[in-house]
């Protein structure tokens, strides 16, 4: 196991890369802005068998798809369309567009929206929590029978955030009274602690059977999901950066994370999916290439917590 530290993907894919070879991956929320886009770059130079770039629209990833094909034309990629904000386009999307794949060696969950104005999905889910965190919910159900048959050392991974620290998941109110009480901030915090309280559920479910599990910080990276912050966010973001600082719900003191750049967030991502010196450790928080769970707070480590959300969640996949 490593400390902390801020690596470029490069650095993690020249140690471990080799694990990626002939694999076949399928990575959401792929842009040319997006983490998850320098994430399908980076892992193209391991030759992985297949790259399945999913999107709401295919123009979001054509030109990762030509970067990949220009640098590595062996490396097939495929366009996988998927709306985050429906859950039962989530179940024919898999059952028609992915039906004749039937292993996938990593799964990483990195689509998101952060701070959006209140709005439901059209399943009438609170937006951050039903696709930061409930369609990934359903996705994985959905795919698991095909990382299954991958066998031991395949990955399921769920992108959160530091956000984390500062949010709880009220299981009482999860919409905020249908928007009344509504915080954008508040929002983004809950629907990331539900993903890390999800990886430690799943991993505790999969238990003996080799998956890898991990939810990971992926640092603070200037992409396409701050679009919605507006100067006040902004402002308030920049002062803790500036205090150096911050405080979780717990009252713990954090410091507050240096810039990184798109490879350095992608980077944890692929220590999740390939470090073999964290896989004692499945399950956990990962942060700047290294276990994190000593970060998290106590709502997040309670494990009631971790049933009462995995309960939640299939009531409100029923149907859908």
């Amino acid at each position: 196991m490593s400390a902390k530290q801020i690596l470029r993907s490069e650095a993690i894919l020249e140690k471990y890369g080799k694990a990626i070879s002939g694999k076949t991956i399928l990575i959401t929320g792929v842009s040319d802005i997006s983490i998850a886009g320098e994430l399908a770059i980076q892992l193209s130079t391991a030759d992985p068998r297949l790259l399945i770039l999913s999107a709401r629209a295919e123009s979001k990833v054509v030109s990762v798809m030509e970067k990949i094909k220009e640098t590595r034309p062996n490396v097939m990629t495929r366009f996988f369309k998927m709306d985050l904000d429906y859950l039962s386009g989530i179940r024919e999307a898999v059952e028609h567009d992915l039906a004749d794949i039937h292993q996938i060696d990593h799964v990483i969950c990195a689509a998101g929206v952060m701070a959006c104005p209140y709005t439901m999905t059209k399943d009438g889910v609170e937006m951050q929590f039903g696709v930061n965190y409930l369609a990934n919910f359903l996705l994985v159900k959905l795919l698991l029978p095909k990382v299954q048959a991958a066998g031991p050392s395949s990955s399921i991974i769920s992108v959160a955030s530091a956000a984390v620290r500062q949010g709880k998941v009220d299981f009482d109110d999860i919409g905020f009274s249908n928007g009344k009480t509504y915080e954008p901030i508040a929002a983004y915090c809950q629907s990331n602690v539900a993903r890390v309280m999800f990886a430690k559920k799943l991993s505790e479910n999969l238990e003996g059977q080799g998956v890898r599990v991990y939810s990971i910080d992926p640092g603070s990276v200037t992409t396409g999901l701050q679009r919605h912050v507006d100067a006040e966010m902004a402002a308030a973001i920049e002062k803790l950066r500036k205090d150096g600082y911050f405080v979780d719900v717990d009252g713990n003191r954090w410091p507050s994370q240096p810039r990184a750049t798109r490879s350095e967030g992608a980077a944890t991502i692929i220590t999740g999916m390939i470090d073999p010196t964290i896989t004692d450790h499945n399950g956990a928080y990962l942060s700047q290439n290294a276990l994190a769970d000593d970060e998290l707070h106590r709502h997040i480590l309670n494990e009631k917590n971790w049933a009462r959300l995995w309960e939640l969640s299939e009531r409100l996949i029923q149907g859908q």
